[in-house]
């Protein structure tokens, strides 16, 4: 049965065992980029018998969500049941909600990625400086591949149609895709034409004037590794999407908190 959302229903491949090897995902999974997976597993004991239930939780960039179950004997592959549910992404929060999470991650991020100025963080890539401030905030839901990383704030494709769920703050994520910004900037007006985010690229809200549209953001891997501030002028995009997140906890798709 097709859903309005991307979790669906999959061939499972029971015939591969894939569920047996660590991090096990079924072959309609493996290698995907734009997907974020996460797994569990507890033992039990039926008349004498050891029993294994693994479930293996795959979230999309709409974040709508797989839930797969699999309840398995380790020595008899005979008695192995599989299930799959699906859930559709978490409903629009309210202002208030938002503004919630943000006083719960957003100062944080705002404060933490301060420090890094002039740092190479990770490999240099802007994912990775994402990424290593997410880290310590161990009840912050980690990025959906490259494409997602919250409740949406603002979405901005080519100036053609914007929205604005809140304000745009400091520790926001701001993530940029195929983009080209074409205007004048500076008191003798110069004309200045730049392209980013080919195709995707990330960082973190420093500063946001409004009256401007300009958005003042940490960034790194770009124009070189060490991380800096940049700003993008919002009405001087032309093509592609800009795209504003708000870090969410893990139960916003109802995930408890990491160990």
């Amino acid at each position: 049965m097709e859903t309005a959302f991307m979790a669906n229903e999959i061939d499972l491949s029971s015939y591969t065992h894939w569920w047996l090897s660590r991090n096990g995902l079924p072959p309609a999974f493996q290698g995907r980029k734009d997907i974020y997976t996460e797994s569990t597993e507890s033992k039990s004991t039926e008349d004498g018998r050891k029993f294994v239930t693994k479930e293996v939780l795959v979230l999309f960039q709409d974040y709508s969500q797989t839930i797969i179950t699999i309840r398995y004997d380790p020595k008899d592959s005979s008695q192995t049941e599989l299930d799959q549910r699906h859930e559709p992404p978490p409903r629009p929060l309210r202002q208030d909600e938002l503004e919630e999470a943000y006083e719960r991650f957003g100062r944080r991020l705002a404060h933490s990625v301060a420090s890094k100025k002039d740092a190479v963080v990770g490999d240099g890539t802007p994912y990775a400086l994402i990424h290593e401030l997410l880290r310590p905030l161990k009840e912050a839901l980690l990025p959906v591949g490259s494409r997602a990383y919250g409740a949406l704030v603002y979405a901005n494709l080519a100036n053609a149609s914007t929205q604005l769920n809140d304000e745009i703050r400091p520790g926001d994520i701001i993530s940029i895709r195929n983009a080209k910004f074409q205007g004048k900037h500076g008191p003798m007006h110069a004309k200045y034409t730049t392209e980013v985010g080919k195709p995707d690229h990330v960082g973190i809200v420093a500063e946001w004037d409004g009256t401007k549209k300009k958005v003042r953001a940490w960034e790194q891997g770009r124009e070189n590794k060490k991380v800096k501030q940049e700003s993008f002028k919002l009405e001087d995009l032309r093509s592609g999407e800009v795209k504003i997140w708000r870090v969410m906890p893990r139960t916003w798709v109802g995930w408890s908190s990491k160990d």
